[in-house]
């Protein structure tokens, strides 16, 4: 219920993402140690918005963002602790030059492509494997839709994916509710279904401690 994942970013004055990045972190701890090993943070890169909000759309549209890395607070033991750190590591982002300059390595990257493939591409991997995937996180309709004349239930996403990457998460919220779509490596994430439990369990330990302070 994406107001109840309010009320947990209220509480603790972070955002709607922070809170969902932290809950990714601690599905991913959670899992991990269910595993029998050791959790340690791991980077996911997250597509960041360049253009301005109030800038009107080009005529042949296209996106203006660039991906950068954030490392995962999987380390921290409590959910509380991992909501503070990813809200903390979040600021470092938003306030910070990467998203500038991983945008121009991307441009130069597509620049280099029409001149030689194979280095592009090989740049392409070089970085692409520096993560476990992509994390997308992207507000959808507030209101009922429809497709064909039938009401659109629910809007679940999958993010695109490159190289050796494990596991993407899409984050998207639609008509007062946010689902979380995974893809995964099924040779390293072969149980993929108790992702999603930790996951749940995660947001439920958010709430709960929420509704506590």
């Amino acid at each position: 219920d994406l107001d109840a994942v309010k009320r947990v970013a209220k509480a603790r004055g972070a955002t709607v993402n922070d809170v969902m990045m932290a809950a990714l972190a601690g599905a991913l701890r959670r899992y991990i140690l269910a595993r029998g090993e050791v959790p340690r943070d791991v980077v996911t890169m997250i597509p960041v918005n360049l253009r301005a909000i109030d800038e009107p759309l080009p005529l042949h549209l296209g996106n203006k963002f660039a991906l950068v890395a954030i490392e995962l607070p999987l380390s921290e033991p409590t959910p509380m602790a991992r909501l503070s750190e990813a809200k903390a590591r979040m600021d470092v982002i938003k306030y910070g030059p990467e998203a500038l300059l991983t945008f121009g390595l991307s441009h130069a990257i597509g620049v280099m492509g029409s001149v030689t493939e194979t280095l592009s591409r090989r740049m392409t991997e070089f970085f692409s494997n520096k993560a476990i995937g992509v994390t997308t996180n992207v507000p959808g309709p507030t209101e009922v839709r429809y497709f064909a004349g039938q009401e659109m239930v629910g809007i679940l996403g999958w993010v695109p994916g490159a190289s050796h990457q494990t596991l993407g998460a899409c984050i998207f919220s639609y008509n007062g509710m946010i689902r979380v779509g995974f893809k995964t490596d099924a040779n390293v994430i072969p149980d993929v279904s108790n992702l999603v439990a930790a996951f749940n369990d995660e947001m439920a330990d958010l709430f709960a401690d929420a509704d506590q302070g």
